[in-house]
């Protein structure tokens, strides 16, 4: 039997496992279930590809969409590693091919659907099969606490309880937060495992929220900056993805659209027109996304705010699945909370409301926090011992203006505690704002609101100032927002504020000027661009004979990786990360030649 290290290299060309593969690989060998919550891009792939090619027989991969069981087929492929899927776009008679390549041993890696569980010819095969590992990718699915519940992902225990001899379970997710862990240790009968959560720190990637007057200009500069590097641009409802789409499409960007309104056919054509490369901004609905492997997105924009952190992280993390440097971006403007609200009471029954207003309020103190936005998001799944400032994200290398707002907070939150005592019950930002600009409208005197201490205090702000500085104090949890009908109320922050007369800053909402991030400057002109450029062409030019997407070629990381070492024979290039042996016999040749003309000057 090899060694699990010896795979990495030889297979998938790589010299040592990143944090959390080893041990998990370990535990599976010895036969233990484990969950593995493990960043997008950390390798969770390899935590089950490698046990899968050392105990031999069958390791089946549940996954819940076509794209991603094809990317990862593909990419395996690639490494000579023999592996299929099953999916409903299939006919019959490939289906019964591929049955029959397990059954005789061919084929060690079977991915499939969760909803083939739910067909008992399937499970009756299913229970046949040699074996040695059952593998459930996005394991949030099961949890109905999760952003992604498929009902489907229920019956994998049951079908995994009825095998003649359990195989070791292993459930991986990027995103879940400890309730939703407990419930997959639950919900898919893992028993005693290993559980490893690795962090949710995707530190390749540069966080950012911008508050523009004119989102659309915003953005048109913004991508222009990217230099045609793939992108992605979500947007809540279908008719913003068409508006951006056509907008971006007049000043001559390649983008194309995804959402639920368009035909099958659109949608497919439009997803490989991205994922190749060929058209490589995608405007999207969150319809899109979440089986997609593309590693080389470079940015992505949320145009609209989205409804929960948790929607927000798997999205933003459809950036630099390769490593390297990229952006997230979100565009906020207050009308994004009447949207998200609308959503949650069209879309969500009356048991899970309070959830998803509880959620909802997280996301949009994320995006007024003056404070570090990844301590935010990572605060937020439950990880407490985190730098308050880091060096990538835009509150903390941002060089806009911050007002002192200590006069004014404190005028706020006097306010909010004059209300309660005068009526013995919390109100909402709206009567809160009209109190402290001295409206006499009916409400405020039906209250008695007008004869309190701080009716008018603040008369002379505009509406939209004053509610900023409310969003202010509860992103940085000065104030607190809860219920559907959301009320405000103290924190243990506030008396402490009050009583010790900290400074507080806020910064202006202007579009703000950041340091060029290292994902713009692999997107621009750098030393190597030019060769960049050369070997990605070299990298579609060898995917589109395939029929596989770029990416599963070579990532844009090791097309970097090339440009720095300068491999000049097979052994060299053998070294850099991410070549194994099946793809130095594929691809070394064209690529070393493509090197050896440009050192000569013939490109």
């Amino acid at each position: 039997m090899k060694r699990s290290v010896d795979i990495l290299k030889e297979v998938f060309g790589f010299d040592s496992f990143r944090r959390g593969q080893g041990d998990i690989i370990e535990k599976i060998l010895k036969g233990q279930d484990v969950l593995g919550v493990m960043p997008t891009g950390a390798g969770k792939s390899l935590c089950y590809q490698i046990p899968a090619l050392t105990l031999g027989g069958v390791t089946v991969v549940v996954s819940p969409l076509i794209s991603l069981m094809k990317d990862q087929v593909d990419a395996l492929l690639q490494n000579g590693v023999r592996a299929a899927a099953l999916h409903s776009a299939m006919e019959w008679e490939e289906v019964r091919g591929i049955l029959s390549s397990v059954r005789r041993g061919r084929i060690g890696l079977l991915y499939v659907a969760p909803e083939r569980f739910e067909n008992a010819p399937f499970r009756e095969l299913f229970s046949t099969l040699d074996l040695r590992l059952f593998v459930i990718d996005e394991a949030h699915c099961v949890s109905q606490w999760g952003h992604d519940f498929r009902p489907s992902y229920l019956k994998l225990s049951a079908a995994v309880e009825l095998l003649p001899r359990r195989p070791p379970v292993a459930a991986f997710t990027a995103t879940a937060t400890p309730e939703v862990r407990d419930d997959i240790v639950v919900r898919l009968n893992l028993k005693d495992p290993f559980v490893l959560t690795t962090g949710f720190d995707r530190e390749n990637l540069f966080f950012q929220v911008e508050h523009p007057a004119d989102k659309t200009a915003f953005l048109l500069d913004y991508v222009e900056k990217f230099s045609g590097s793939p992108g992605i641009v979500y947007c809540s409802t279908r008719r913003t993805v068409e508006k951006v789409c056509e907008e971006l499409g007049k000043k001559g960007f390649p983008a194309v659209r995804y959402h639920a309104g368009l035909s099958e056919e659109e949608r497919r054509t439009n997803q490989e027109a991205f994922i190749r490369d060929h058209r490589p901004i995608m405007v999207a609905t969150n319809a899109f996304g979440m089986g997609i492997d593309k590693s080389n997105v470079r940015c992505v924009v949320h145009y609209n705010m989205p409804g929960s952190i948790d929607s927000y992280y798997q999205e933003a993390g459809r950036a630099g699945r390769d490593g390297s440097s990229a952006e997230c971006v979100l565009l906020f403007a207050p009308k994004d909370i009447v949207t998200a609200r609308f959503l949650i009471e069209q879309g969500e029954d009356a048991g899970s409301k309070q959830t998803a207003y509880r959620k909802l309020q997280s996301m949009i103190d994320y995006c007024n926090t003056g404070r570090c936005l990844r301590a935010h998001i990572l605060n937020y799944f439950g990880e407490t011992d985190v730098k308050n400032e880091c060096a990538a994200c835009g509150n903390c290398v941002s060089v806009t203006e911050r007002r002192d707002i200590t006069t004014e907070a404190q005028k706020i939150l006097s306010c909010v505690y004059r209300m309660e005592e005068r009526s013995g019950r919390q109100f909402g930002i709206t009567l809160l704002i009209d109190v402290l600009r001295g409206s006499h409208n009916a409400q405020i005197r039906t209250l008695g609101f007008e004869t309190i201490s701080t009716w008018g205090l603040m008369k002379e702000y505009h509406r939209q100032e004053i509610r900023e500085m409310i969003n202010f104090l509860t992103a940085d949890g000065y104030l607190k927002v809860s219920g559907e009908y959301p009320v405000l109320s103290f924190t243990d922050r506030t008396r402490p504020f009050l009583r010790n007369r900290e400074k507080l800053l806020m910064r202006r909402h202007e579009p703000r000027k950041t340091r060029v991030t290292g994902a713009r400057k692999e997107a621009g002109a750098t030393a190597d661009g030019e060769l960049f450029g050369l070997l990605r062409g070299l990298r579609r030019e060898l995917a589109d004979a395939q029929n596989v997407p770029p990416y599963v070629v070579f990532a844009d990381s090791v097309l970097h990786s090339i440009c720095a070492a300068m491999p000049a024979n097979g052994e060299e290039f053998l070294a850099i990360p991410g070549v194994g042996r099946t793809k130095l016999e594929k691809y070394g040749h064209r690529f070393l030649d493509l090197l050896n003309r440009w050192r000569a000057g013939r490109l």
